[in-house]
């Protein structure tokens, strides 16, 4: 059974146990509106929140399909020409992951047409060292708020596990309320209303003005509907730079 069908059996017999999706999201403290979307499947979750729901059913979620990212299995790969004396790396140094648009990039488990490629990435390299839920994002072609830092094209890799926006300026793979991803940098603060406010804002601020987002009205109090994961590396194309 893949990991998010495993998710919806379990999520479906919690419902069962709690007589509705609004009983339970009461009896675990969440948002009504986050479990039923998850039920109706409108809503892919992230492993973090679905924690509260695996401990009302006392279940364990095997994460061995969870962790999007595989190790590289090298079989005679085709030598770039300064190497070909030199002996082929240990394929545990490395790790596939997934290469994905940058507005269909979020949370949860990705299908096999929505992603663009893979990526073989080094395990050792100081910014990927002792993580492992990676993703690989691709900036779109008209995204052009993270500049000169980011262009269209450029690939940043995504740590899903990092949502920490707890210093302001972070570079954050984020979605919007409607679900679009993009790469922005993220702070956060109480409105005059006392309401904690989400803000993504660009480099390229005179093209892209802030955006401002309320965390209870228009993500239902989830932060991790908001924040995916932190921008840890990037891969540009500067030869035309």
């Amino acid at each position: 059974m893949e990991a998010y069908e495993y998710f919806l059996y379990i999520l479906d017999k919690a419902v069962k146990k709690a007589g509705s999706p609004s009983r339970l999201a009461y009896s675990l403290n969440m948002a009504p509106n986050m479990i039923t979307r998850w039920y109706k499947q409108e809503r892919i979750p992230t492993l973090r929140s679905i924690q509260p729901v695996l401990d009302y059913m006392n279940a364990d979620f095997k994460t061995g399909d969870a962790v999007v990212d595989k190790t590289v299995k090298f079989v005679t790969p085709r030598r770039a020409e300064a190497g070909k004396n030199v002996m082929l790396p240990d394929s545990e140094e490395f790790i596939a992951t997934p290469l994905v648009g940058e507005r269909g990039a979020g949370p949860g488990y990705f299908q096999q047409d929505s992603i663009k490629s893979w990526m073989v990435v080094n395990k050792n390299q100081s910014a990927v060292r002792g993580r492992r839920n990676i993703i690989a994002v691709e900036i779109g072609q008209h995204s052009t708020s993270m500049q000169p830092l980011l262009s269209p094209g450029d690939v940043v890799l995504v740590d899903r596990d990092d949502t920490d926006v707890s210093r302001p300026g972070r570079i954050m793979l984020v979605r919007t309320p409607d679900g679009a991803g993009m790469v922005k940098r993220v702070s956060v603060r109480r409105g005059q209303d006392g309401k904690v406010q989400i803000v993504f804002y660009s480099d390229n601020a005179a093209s892209n003005p802030p955006q401002t987002y309320q965390l209870d009205d228009d993500y239902h109090g989830d932060m991790s509907a908001a924040v995916v994961g932190r921008v840890i590396s990037s891969l540009a194309d500067i030869k035309n730079r």
